[in-house]
């Protein structure tokens, strides 16, 4: 017994010094990947449609914000067609705008004070920033011309669910009295496979997506039901977990529900599960892009909207 416990410790002691070995893996030379996340929206107060191109990196390389500015990819032509009409897309660059043109794209951006940021973030979009461009029920093709490359993408916007009403509620006693979980009231399109995309701003802060801000509905087709709205927040911000998803009083609130179609969803609910599975054990899932000839996302948006003041 005492000879089976000891060989029992030393497996156990040479499986945790075996995760503690260093491990250098090969890292490709190949020319990066062109990488695409463009959106177009219909709805309500729904916002231009945009295309941020930058180049893939290598996972090891170093990250800063001189780093981060020389992804942005230029000079491309990138137009947006619904099968009749065809629009280009201008590309534009933060520190090339007046300071009045700055606010104007920060906020058809959600990028808030983008000067904060430290990058000169360089977008293409509908040059007159024009919002009613997407229509519900329509397909829309994204076409991208670099020198050689040619890259296509296609996204329909789905018709629009609106969450039918927002409430708050208190937390447990234990919890700071401060905070509220918000929470919304969906009514489900029976028969039809749909797909969400949820974000939250709060007062003037951007509008950030969830943690996990991507669902379907194949355990509630068709059903009415309520469900917790979690705060959204930077993905490189600092999670305090006793505030985690929460708000406070005084605050308002706006929740921008939005339908997706079924790639759009596969795109955020695979980069979403990798974010979330770190770790030396956690399992890999490749992220699915809808984007020929590279990587990323084209998505269509339908888009519906609830503003509440938590008093």
């Amino acid at each position: 017994m005492n000879r089976f416990y000891i060989l029992s410790l030393l497996g156990i002691l040479s499986l945790f010094l075996a995760c503690e070995t260093e491990y250098i893996p090969d890292i490709p030379n190949d020319e990066p990947d062109i990488v695409v996340e463009g959106y177009i929206e219909a709805g309500p107060n729904a916002r231009p449609p945009y295309v941020l191109l930058t180049q893939s990196t290598p996972f090891f390389s170093t990250i800063n914000a001189e780093a981060l500015n020389d992804l942005f990819v230029h000079d491309a032509v990138v137009t947006i067609s619904d099968g009749t009409n065809t629009i280009p897309l201008t590309e534009v660059c933060y520190n090339d705008l007046s300071p009045a043109q700055q606010e104007l794209v920060g906020e058809a951006l959600g990028l808030g004070e983008a000067d904060s940021i430290g990058l000169n973030i360089c977008v293409y979009i509908e040059a007159n920033l024009a919002p009613a461009l997407g229509e519900v029920g329509k397909s829309y093709d994204l076409r991208i011309e670099l020198e050689d490359k040619v890259l296509t993408a296609t996204t329909t916007i789905p018709q629009i669910v609106p969450v039918d009403s927002v409430r708050y509620v208190k937390l447990p006693e234990e919890a700071d009295p401060t905070l509220r979980e918000l929470r919304g009231f969906l009514t489900d399109i029976p028969g039809v496979a749909s797909y969400y995309r949820y974000f939250t701003q709060r007062n003037a802060e951007p509008l950030y997506p969830g943690l996990n801000s991507v669902i379907d509905d194949v355990f509630f087709d068709g059903q009415s039901f309520e469900f917790p709205i979690t705060r959204g927040q930077g993905r490189t911000d600092i999670i305090d977990f006793d505030t985690f998803g929460y708000f406070w009083l005084g605050d308002t609130v706006t929740v921008k529900f939005c339908t997706i179609d079924q790639k759009h969803y596969d795109f955020w609910n695979t980069l979403e599960f990798n974010t979330a599975s770190d770790g030396p054990f956690s399992s890999f899932t490749k992220v699915q892009s809808n984007v020929d000839g590279g990587l990323g996302v084209w998505g269509g948006y339908g888009v519906s909207t609830k503003t509440i003041v938590i008093e």
